[in-house]
């Protein structure tokens, strides 16, 4: 197979969305037991639906809808290899738990740091927030990588023409700035 020099799509026919379902999940409910293993258990109520619709640029194959709830992946994503599924769903997970948990998570560099509504008064909450609220797009997608990485203990890399998530894959660099 030849390398590409830029990001193209697969000319493989998409799997059927039950049998993509049938595919992704058991990678999906792994990683979920992660997410909650490490003490984020509101990650168990997150569910994966496929949707041919994710799929609309070559390098998009999943979002998280911002109540945390609910994965989209298109059938495409079984077309990537394990490492690249993974890093997805990862990322993806990372999305949901963030909202799961708002503004518990801040970005310190490229690193998150937890911090606790209890440990807080009511006042200073609030504005943490605020401010989690008005977060520019690349804090939120930085936030998403900080979670999967904190949660598996092991960094994303941004790989390929595509620049696709990949699980345990450092050397591909971290996630350029304005990517979407």
């Amino acid at each position: 197979m030849r390398a590409r020099a830029e990001c193209e799509d697969s000319e493989l026919t998409p799997l059927p969305k039950a049998v993509a379902a049938r595919v992704l999940d058991p990678y999906f409910q792994r990683l979920v037991s992660r997410f909650v293993e490490s003490g984020l258990t509101r990650a168990s109520k997150t569910r994966l639906q496929v949707d041919v619709r994710m799929h609309d640029t070559p390098r998009h194959f999943a979002a998280c809808r911002d109540d945390g709830l609910l994965v989209l992946v298109a059938p495409q994503l079984c077309d990537q290899p394990v490492p690249t599924v993974e890093g997805i769903l990862a990322h993806e997970l990372g999305h949901a738990a963030d909202f799961l948990y708002p503004a518990e998570w801040v970005l310190r560099g490229r690193r998150v740091v937890r911090r606790r509504r209890e440990d807080f008064e009511e006042e200073e909450w609030e504005r943490f927030a605020r401010a989690w609220q008005k977060r520019d797009a690349d804090a939120v997608e930085l936030t998403a990588d900080g979670i999967a990485e904190w949660v598996l203990g092991t960094p994303l890399g941004y790989c390929g023409p595509c620049r696709l998530q990949t699980l345990g894959a450092p050397e591909c660099g971290r996630r350029p700035v304005g990517l979407r």
